[in-house]
């Protein structure tokens, strides 16, 4: 069964779909990027998350939280990608793959995604990731809407 993978220019806040997804660090304090700019839009939902020490953004958590109106997707999904000093091709496909696993579950058929490209791993290259996660993923594919942030959190 085969999914669409689009990629847009267009912000994670203004991304459309029944869920947006970004990923978040354990060693990114504050937050950067998607997440940093989906959690201001969600009046720092995650933030108090990360301060009550109910998250840390550890490779396999994951936080859905519902849109408060300020978003063009419905829901808002973060998921822990570890370390962000450690992030390697091999870790970031295993970050998308728990994402699209998370998704998939969750019945989303239309899922934006906001990805980050740490230096070393151009955009073309996560694409290509998300491509081969989603090929790889059993039953029903959502249809996936990619974007880029260069919100470089090495960079800050």
């Amino acid at each position: 069964m085969t999914a669409a993978l689009r990629v847009l220019d267009v912000p994670a806040d203004r991304m459309e779909g029944e869920v947006v997804a970004a990923l978040f660090f354990e060693d990114v304090r504050p937050l950067r990027g998607a997440a940093a700019l989906l959690d201001w839009r969600l009046n720092g939902r995650l933030t108090d998350m990360i301060l009550a020490e109910e998250v840390s953004g550890q490779a396999g958590e994951h936080v859905l939280v519902a849109d408060n109106g300020k978003l063009a997707a419905e829901w808002v999904l973060f998921v822990g990608g570890g370390s962000w000093r450690e992030l390697d091709p091999g870790r970031y496909r295993e970050a998308l793959r728990h994402l699209l696993g998370v998704c998939s579950n969750a019945g989303f058929s239309l899922v934006s995604i906001c990805l980050t490209a740490p230096a070393g791993i151009a955009p073309n290259v996560l694409e290509q990731e998300l491509a081969r996660a989603l090929a790889d993923l059993p039953g029903k594919r959502p249809e996936c809407l990619l974007t880029f942030d260069d919100d470089d959190p090495s960079a800050g």
